[in-house]
């Protein structure tokens, strides 16, 4: 009873400062006709519309997803609403990205049939296109089949076919049917794929047997045709097939790829300055429903997209200083090639705003809503001002949650009362963000998504799962964080120093916690690398055409690195002009393909892991070839930001883009 009294007593006692607590950064004023505006119910709303959408790229689904969103924006006043068409046959480059065709189906069935005295006659319905698209592989082609099944187990090796019969059947594997095309399809010659293969690994995975996994083939070769099914129907069929017993399917599908376009839906807010603009950034693509990945990112940027507009056109909020941007692209495929094909957008963008998956509820689909910033490579203030407003929401939620009272609870009527309790800072791929931050473009982003999600890739990826308080939640974050970027001016710097001080306080307890258990020489690595990151970070502020009001000198100077050793640790490389954009794209890798091309062993780096919570070490070595730091350099940077890797392993990879031709190196002064 005790403790309960004292807690009580200590939650009566945050309440005032919870109340009289100011939003960071943005003004109260302008914080408050956003909140009030600003709607998860009807975010949900659009998500429902969304999610009836097969939203493949390039497909009518996908066409009739990106019209919805043009007609939204016209109707809301935005200007310069227009879909962007960017042809895609499969032939056309847009920098590292080989433009994939749009991919269609019509029909698509799997029955398991019965015996009927001496024939086989349909007795089951196991997948159907048109109940649930989800169940059959993207990127199948058309086919049928009257077969046995035959299980593979994954179906990737040659082992996995010895003693088995799989010629003219279908083969049910656990492997994305990608993974098992070329041995299943093309060397043995099965007639098409089942595949229950699970979903991404987190805490949950597997204990939902009767998920259904969105299942991938390959754009480029090995065609074949595929259907999903859930872990439970496949265990039902192997326990059959274990007994002696025959599984016997008949499958139909009619489906292909054909020259199309990537579809860009975009709209702006004008600012004073037409020349510089905050960009929000979602992807449109995904299978049906794919409620929260990723109709809620592109909910929620719609309702930015209004809210913003209309407390402008209505008076309430003034014409910002710079331009807004809106942009609805398919993942990381459309960003390459918008930022190629129209190279304007980067060289107007002062930062990004990537919402991907923001709106699933806490307790049905176990999700955490992360707000990242740049990667370790792009230091810069923009970061702060989202993490900012992010642990500010933290703070206001869990206030409303522990006492019932708060100035800013950010509650919708239609959604739950739980607080945010978001994961604030760090940075991790798996988006468009990526492609922003990545060498080629070096644009500062914010990334708001969640993860875990149970439901994520399947088909109870529902609207039914989405929170409309937690969209709010996360429309706020991201629309106050992109006012604010919008309208950031010199007089506003001394406010934003002392929010990055902060910020920085709070990285340098997480380094020093980190440190503990290093080796001395390891421990002042991360020492050496996060003051020279803090600099970078004032630095940050003249890409607005701002700067601290003492310069650098509040944070230091930045400190040379130690001397490189002799040899390919002292080269330095520099990127050529083009190819722009990462490595790996969706459905195509860059460098794979000339690996391929020209006999080259895949880099060791590629496939080298650190924590789950970072970067990519070949994703982070690239974006750190700048002209000036060397191999021994970049490889210290890597150790200290990511995990210690060995110097040999960056060498071959910096080698081998030479090789390809992405990059070019001279001997550097060894300092």
């Amino acid at each position: 009873m005790l403790r309960k009294l004292l807690l009580l007593a200590g939650s009566m006692m945050a309440v005032p400062a919870a109340a009289q607590e100011r939003p960071p950064l943005i003004d109260a004023a302008s914080a408050s006709l956003i909140s009030s505006e600003a709607s998860g119910t009807a975010a949900k709303r659009t998500v429902q519309f969304l999610s009836l959408h097969h939203r493949m790229r390039g497909s009518e689904g996908y066409r009739q997803a990106a019209e919805l969103i043009r007609d939204r924006l016209r109707s809301y006043g935005l200007e310069e609403v227009e879909i962007i068409a960017l042809p895609a046959d499969g032939k056309i480059f847009y920098g590292t990205q080989r433009a994939r065709p749009a991919w269609n189906a019509s029909f698509a069935e799997l029955w398991e049939q019965r015996r009927n005295g001496n024939a086989w006659a349909d007795a089951e319905r196991v997948a159907s296109w048109n109940d649930q698209p989800i169940t059959l592989a993207q990127d199948s082609i058309s086919g049928s089949a009257n077969a046995d099944l035959v299980d593979v187990g994954t179906g990737t090796t040659e082992a996995d076919y010895a003693g088995k019969d799989v010629r003219g059947k279908l083969v049910l594997v656990s492997a994305q049917p990608e993974a098992a095309a070329g041995l299943a399809v093309h060397r043995y010659g099965a007639a098409g794929i089942v595949s229950w293969a699970q979903n991404q690994k987190q805490g949950w995975w597997g204990e939902d047997e009767s998920l259904i996994r969105w299942g991938h083939l390959d754009t480029w070769k090995n065609p074949a045709f595929a259907f999903m099914v859930s872990p439970a129907r496949a265990h039902e069929w192997q326990e059959r097939l274990r007994h002696g017993q025959q599984v016997r399917l008949r499958a139909r599908v009619e489906a292909g790829r054909s020259p199309g376009s990537y579809l860009i839906p975009t709209a702006v807010i004008p600012g004073k300055d037409r020349g510089h603009e905050i960009v929000f950034s979602c992807h449109l693509d995904h299978p049906s429903p794919g409620a929260n990945d990723n109709a809620s990112g592109c909910a929620g940027e719609l309702e930015i997209a209004r809210v913003l507009n209309r407390l402008i056109a209505e008076g309430k909020l003034p014409k910002p200083e710079r331009t807004i941007r809106f942009i609805w692209p398919c993942e990381v495929e459309c960003t390459i090639s918008l930022l190629n094909a129209r190279p304007e957008f980067a060289s107007r963008t002062l930062a990004t705003i990537h919402l991907d998956m923001i709106g699933g509820d806490t307790e049905k689909t176990k999700s955490i809503l992360r707000v990242e910033g740049s990667p370790p490579s792009l230091p810069s203030f923009v970061d702060d001002v989202a993490f900012a407003i992010a642990r500010w929401v933290n703070g206001q939620s869990l206030a409303y949650a522990d006492t019932g009272a708060a100035d800013w609870p950010l509650l919708d009527s239609e959604g739950s009362k739980r607080p945010l309790q978001a994961k604030v800072g760090g940075f991790t791929e798996g988006s468009d963000h990526t492609v922003w931050a990545e060498s080629s473009w070096r644009i500062p982003v914010i990334y708001l998504a969640d993860w875990p999600d149970r439901f994520i890739h399947t088909q109870r990826d529902v609207p039914e799962n989405l929170d409309p308080t937690k969209l709010k939640r996360a429309i706020f974050i991201g629309a106050s964080a992109g006012w604010y970027l919008a309208n950031l001016g010199q007089n506003d710097v001394p406010a934003l120093d002392r929010m990055m001080h902060a910020e920085r306080l709070d990285r340098h307890a997480a380094e020093l916690r980190k440190t503990a258990a290093m080796a001395p020489a390891d421990a002042a690595l991360v020492d050496l690398y996060s003051r020279n990151a803090d600099v970078a970070e004032a630095q940050s502020l003249s890409r607005f055409g701002l700067q601290l009001a003492n310069g650098t000198e509040m944070v230091g100077a930045a400190i040379a690195p130690a001397a490189a050793t002799q040899g390919s640790g002292a080269l330095i490389y520099r990127r050529k002009a083009g190819p722009k954009g990462p490595m790996t794209g969706f459905g195509y890798s860059w460098l794979d393909s000339q690996l391929e091309k020209l006999g080259l062993p895949r880099p060791a780096l590629l496939d080298r892991e650190g924590p789950g919570d970072t970067a990519s070490f070949a994703y982070e070595a690239l974006n750190l070839v700048d002209g000036t730091r060397n191999v021994q350099e970049i490889r210290d940077f890597l150790s200290s930001t990511i995990a210690p890797v060995p110097i040999e392993e960056v060498t071959e990879f910096l080698a081998t883009l030479e090789k390809v031709g992405l990059l070019e190196g001279q001997a550097g002064n060894i300092r």
